[in-house]
């Protein structure tokens, strides 16, 4: 990461040296590479993939020391692919993170803005996804949890509280996606944090009102339902997770468990049905340094899904398996293979990186590079 002083003229085209002890970070991630799938829609498949390991973004973070222990930040976050050069998150220009707040030594931090909620932005650094370099080929299916962060909250407050004897409390709450509504398609997430020394222990739960009109990005596509198989659409989104994880020496594992709720659902055109859509996933994650240069790792999650109004019920098996080579601190090359076996008459689906397999398997090969900087 490059650090530019904020000491500029005044003449040049953003002006901050008014502010005194203040800085400026541009920060960013490009990862890349090629995907081979077994089963899309019938045909095994190469493809040119970024935002795998980690979603390709580039942003400014900005800290300004306003004495006494309290901190003015701000933080945008532009999200793109680096293969067409299109924006990612729906087109927008600061889709990933886009706020700006206070922070204190005492009093903890206070944002505005578009922002993470807790499940993915706690407990998705604990799963597979956030550990291992397969990123988003290692999703809990379909990303329904938004262990991979697929999806952000808008026009959200969060409050994270300083640590006390090991435990960080963080609140979000959203007024809305719609402007001129917003009475409706809020949102709530809380988390609670525990760290002293390897280990770490996290609680999460996120609920949203109307989530496809309020979120309308991620597992919320413009079809507007809970997912292809089912063609409903949810009028509450409801995720409860919790998340624990040791190192000792060279290696770490963590485990966590997610429950996911889809409730007063809709057929896609028709009338309100009384039922729900749940899915539980635990899954467990272990990695080793054989190396400081190279990691490699292995994962297994299982999915239980229910569909009350049709009695579906729905799981998935899932295994991977990574190796991560470090060239320096910033740039690695790494290989990841994903294995997804699927039962009670779902087909394997590792969305929402590959379209769904016309069977019960599928496997993901791939060969990345990430830089960081």
């Amino acid at each position: 990461m490059k650090k530019l002083l904020v000491a500029f003229p005044a003449m040049l085209f953003i002006s901050l040296g008014a502010y005194a002890q203040s800085s400026v970070t541009i920060y960013g991630i490009i990862d890349d590479g090629l995907t081979w799938s077994s089963n899309q829609g019938g045909k095994s498949a190469w493809q040119m993939q970024g935002s795998i390991s980690q979603g390709n973004r580039w942003g400014l973070r900005g800290v300004e020391d306003l004495g006494g222990g309290t901190t003015a930040i701000f933080r945008l976050e532009s999200g793109f692919n680096v293969n067409t050069g299109a924006l990612s998150q729906g087109g927008r220009l600061f889709g990933r993170l886009a706020y700006v707040g206070l922070s204190d030594n005492r009093y903890g931090t206070l944002t505005l803005g578009r922002q993470g909620e807790e499940v993915g932005d706690y407990i998705g650094p604990l799963s597979a996804n956030g550990i291992l370099p397969g990123g988003i080929l290692f999703p809990h299916p379909g990303d329904l949890d938004n262990n991979g962060v697929d999806f952000h909250l808008q026009n959200a407050v969060k409050y994270v509280s300083p640590t006390i004897a090991g435990f960080t409390g963080v609140a979000t709450y959203s007024f809305g996606g719609v402007a001129g509504d917003f009475a409706r398609f809020g949102a709530k997430s809380f988390a609670l944090q525990y760290a002293n020394g390897n280990l770490q222990l996290v609680g999460a739960y996120t609920s949203i009102d109307h989530p496809a009109t309020a979120v309308s990005e991620g597992v919320w596509t413009a079809t507007n339902t809970v997912d292809g198989n089912y063609g409903l659409a949810a009028g509450s989104y409801k995720v409860f997770g919790l998340g624990a994880a040791y190192a000792f020496g060279a290696a770490k594992i963590s485990a966590d468990w997610t429950h996911t709720q889809f409730g007063d659902l809709d057929p896609s055109l028709g009338a309100k049905i009384n039922g729900h859509v749940t899915f539980n996933i635990g899954e467990v994650v272990a990695s080793y340094m054989i190396t400081p240069a190279l990691q490699l790792g292995v994962a297994y999650s299982y999915t239980e899904g229910n569909v009350s109004a049709t009695g579906q019920e729905p799981h998935y098996h899932e295994v991977d398996a990574s190796a991560d080579y470090f060239l320096s601190k910033s740039t690695d090359v790494y290989g990841s293979a994903t294995y997804m076996r699927a039962g009670g008459g779902a087909v394997a689906d590792l969305a929402p990186v590959l379209q769904a397999s016309s069977s019960a398997n599928q496997i993901a090969l791939r060969v990345g590079i990430r830089k960081k900087f």
